[in-house]
């Protein structure tokens, strides 16, 4: 036994060959490296099998992907089409801005006839409402019976352009002024020579500007006045209450003295010549003139003319069955 190591390291010493050539075999780990003991052709196959498999389920994923994505894409299409036919139903049913404004001037019309204003009807409003809709009945056809307004109520009324509402109407009798008692006084003669001057000259075209400063300058005085008799204590308040209102109406005539049309209110021109309602509005409509407010004293001219076109109005309604409605709203479902 000691003799065959002793040989075996000799050989191995002195050869350089491995052990086993000396005679002694020491197999190795693996016999391959890369076939692993229990390796062999079934899983060879195993291994084909789940990257074949791998493969598919990624294939089967992107198409899985693609349906996800026909589908929202479908939904999208839907979604718009569902939208879309909102908007058409919204625009069916929502009333048109000439339809709103139809529905405005009805509902307008209807309160100035049933439920109007003291102020309004003074202040021409309410005429100058029911003009048009006046017209617009004789228009479809629906004529009244005549209504008559006095020409002596007519003669009250303050016409101006269709270019505003201010009218010469208190000096509309050549500048003659009918005063409160209150206003009585220096003032008060100064301008009873200055207005009836300045009115003589619009009519005559000669309106000069130092002619009006000087009509304003006693207008400032006559209202300096008031203060101070009020002040004073010399009139009641309810009188310089009243002496206001006529003073604002009185100077607002005095600027209309300046309108391109002061003229034609002075001279007479647009003076209507009416025996009923139907008249005076086809007068007023042909002119393009409009009611301009009352003069203090001359509210209730307008308080019958007034009373007098509604009754018209309300009569040519019934007679045809006209009656102003408001624009008919559409009803549609929606398009499914």
């Amino acid at each position: 036994m000691n003799r065959l190591i002793l040989s075996f390291l000799f050989c191995a010493a002195f050869t350089g060959l491995p052990p086993s050539a000396c005679g002694q075999y020491w197999p190795p780990r693996y016999a391959n490296p890369y076939y692993p003991p229990g390796y062999g052709y079934g899983n060879a196959l195993q291994g084909a099998a789940e990257v074949t498999r791998a493969q598919g389920e990624v294939t089967v994923q992107n198409e899985n992907a693609r349906i996800l994505r026909e589908q929202a894409n479908q939904a999208k299409l839907d979604t718009k089409k569902k939208s879309f036919d909102l908007m058409m139903y919204e625009r069916e049913n929502t009333p048109t801005y000439t339809e709103e404004l139809t529905k405005d001037k009805v509902q307008i019309v209807n309160r100035i006839m049933n439920f109007p204003l003291r102020g309004e009807i003074t202040d021409g409003k309410t005429l100058n409402i029911l003009l048009p809709h006046i017209e617009a009945l004789s228009t479809y056809g629906s004529m009244g019976p005549p209504v008559p307004i006095p020409q002596s109520m007519v003669n009250q009324l303050n016409i101006t352009s269709g270019a505003g509402t201010s009218s010469v109407g208190m000096l509309r009798d050549g500048g003659r002024v009918e005063w409160p008692p209150a206003l009585l006084g220096k003032n008060q003669k100064q301008l009873d020579k200055l207005l009836p001057a300045a009115c003589d000259a619009v009519v005559a075209g000669k309106l000069t500007p130092t002619l009006m400063k000087q009509v304003r300058t006693e207008m400032k005085a006559l209202r300096e006045d008031m203060r101070q008799k009020l002040a004073k204590d010399e009139i009641e308040t309810s009188s310089y209450l009243q002496c206001i209102e006529f003073y604002n109406t009185l100077e607002a005539s005095v600027n209309a003295l300046e309108r391109p049309d002061a003229r034609k209110q002075l001279s007479g021109a647009y003076a209507p010549r009416a025996r009923n309602v139907q008249e005076l509005a086809d007068y007023m409509t042909d002119n393009g003139l409009k009611f301009a407010p009352a003069t203090p004293g001359n509210e209730g001219a307008y308080q019958v003319a007034h009373d007098a076109f509604v009754r018209y109005a309300r009569t040519a309604q019934a007679s045809t069955g006209f009656q102003a409605m408001n624009a008919p709203i559409k009803s549609s479902g929606i398009k499914k």
